[in-house]
């Protein structure tokens, strides 16, 4: 208190110094990210080795930005901010010296001219309508297999012996038609001269003509029988040479063993590749002994999977080639399956091949190589522009008439829509035109950067 009494006011004591706020570091960091991001995307450019070179000027350039971002003196405690109304216009501009730091280079994108050249795996296999199934055609007993599986045959070769009494009876049958047509045939000669001395009447005449020519149905008949039945016609003349006017003793026409017995011989030329025939056992015509395949030319399958399906035409040109056997071999498409084979998940195409001298097998692993004409208004940039964000690809595209005015070189990100990706370009089928100039280098690091500033201009986080 004062010597008056009064209370003595006094001054408040000094707030303490409040701390300096350390500068916001979020440009810093998300260049730092930049960083990171360009080192990965050079590690998968690059097969897993990045170049020394492109990291240290990633790194300068994560420098450069953030001793941008230092606050200025006065301004420790007030963070950058974007002025306000200044909407972001969704490029991303570099200058000079940062394109240089980043190694960020453009290349025009070139209208598909050559066609596309769509890769494609398959299997060689045998032509099945060429395939020949051999039966016998009536109910026998197999006396003798005379050929394997796996083994070449000529036609005319045998395969089987066979022996049936149902052949001996239809061999039979055409013996006694045979020899009744014969017996008409004389009959009637006789009759055409007695007709004509008057010796018998006209009806009688007419009656023995009748009788002739259903003998002659008859034997033809039984002949066709015989063909039908599987007999080849050396096999066939025999049994007529026996039966004329000087034929051998009788007993010829009661030798029943011989006729039951046949050799079921192959029709064509080709390779045994199914046999289903032991001796002894008894079979019909509903079992297959036999199926040979023809060796001079086979069918290529190859698979399309459903998105390029409408990439696959009729008569399209199709390379075959032999990854094994460093052979090539042209083709073109001869069918394609109107449904999706439940193995493979594709769509079946169809080629034939040439195999004059039997090198190539069934089964045989192939690549197949489809020529897709190219498309009006589709571009072809390379693979190295295309980034991944969520699962679509886009491309950064250069925008000069954005720049004027400005020092800075532009960038804009933009969808595209390709038709092929292989390991070096890709077919952009929509999403750019002709000569536009898109980043063939930096593509990552640009993609990094876009998500940064849409960042800062929305304040939505990536998803």
């Amino acid at each position: 208190m004062s010597a008056n009494g009064e209370t003595e006011s006094r001054p408040a004591p000094p707030a303490p110094p409040r701390p300096a706020r350390r500068p916001r570091r979020s440009r810093g960091l998300a260049a730092l990210i930049v960083v990171a991001m360009a080192g990965a995307g050079a590690y998968l450019v690059y097969g897993g080795k990045a170049p020394k070179e492109l990291m240290e000027k990633a790194v300068r350039l994560w420098d450069s930005t953030t001793h941008r971002l230092e606050p200025t003196a006065g301004a420790a405690e007030t963070p950058p901010r974007r002025v306000a109304g200044a909407a972001w216009d969704g490029l991303v501009g570099l200058d000079d010296g940062q394109i240089k730091a980043i190694g960020v280079k453009v290349t025009p994108a070139r209208a598909q001219s050559e066609p596309i050249k769509l890769e494609l795996t398959g299997r060689t296999s045998y032509n099945e309508n060429s395939l020949t199934k051999i039966r016998p055609r009536f109910d026998t007993l197999v006396e003798g297999v005379l050929t394997e599986k796996g083994r070449l045959v000529k036609k005319g070769d045998p395969l089987v012996e066979l022996y049936s009494t149902e052949l001996a009876t239809a061999k039979n049958a055409f013996q006694v038609n045979y020899v009744q047509w014969r017996h008409d045939q004389r009959f009637l000669a006789v009759r055409e001269k007695l007709v004509k001395t008057g010796a018998i009447s006209e009806q009688t005449y007419v009656d023995t003509v009748n009788d002739e020519r259903k003998s002659r149905l008859a034997h033809l008949t039984s002949l066709e029988n015989l063909r039908v039945l599987g007999v080849p016609d050396s096999e066939i003349t025999p049994l007529t040479a026996s039966l004329g006017d000087d034929s051998a003793s009788p007993g010829d026409l009661l030798n029943v063993a011989d006729k039951a017995k046949m050799t079921l011989r192959s029709p064509v030329d080709g390779i045994v590749i199914q046999r289903d025939v032991v001796p002894g056992n008894l079979y019909d015509n509903n079992d297959v002994l036999f199926v040979i395949a023809p060796l001079d030319h086979l069918w290529v399958w190859a698979n399309v999977y459903e998105r390029d399906q409408a990439k696959v035409k009729l008569g399209q040109r199709m390379t075959i080639e032999f990854p094994f056997l460093d052979r090539t071999i042209s083709g073109a498409v001869e069918y394609v399956a109107s449904e999706v084979s439940k193995d493979s998940r594709a769509i079946q195409v169809r080629a034939s091949i040439p195999n004059p001298d039997g090198e190539l097998k069934a089964d045989m692993l192939v690549r197949a190589v489809l020529d897709v004409p190219a498309v009006e208004g589709q571009t072809v940039i390379p693979r190295v522009s295309m980034v991944m964000l969520h699962g679509d690809p886009y491309v950064f595209v250069r925008d000069p008439a954005a720049e004027k005015g400005r020092a800075t070189k532009l960038f804009e990100r933009r969808r595209v829509f390709p038709a092929l990706e292989s390991s070096g370009v890709v077919i952009v089928h929509d999403g750019l035109k002709a000569g536009e100039e898109v980043v063939s280098s930096g593509s990552l690091i640009l993609s990094q950067m876009y998500e940064d500033l849409r960042i800062v201009a929305t304040g939505v986080p990536p998803e």
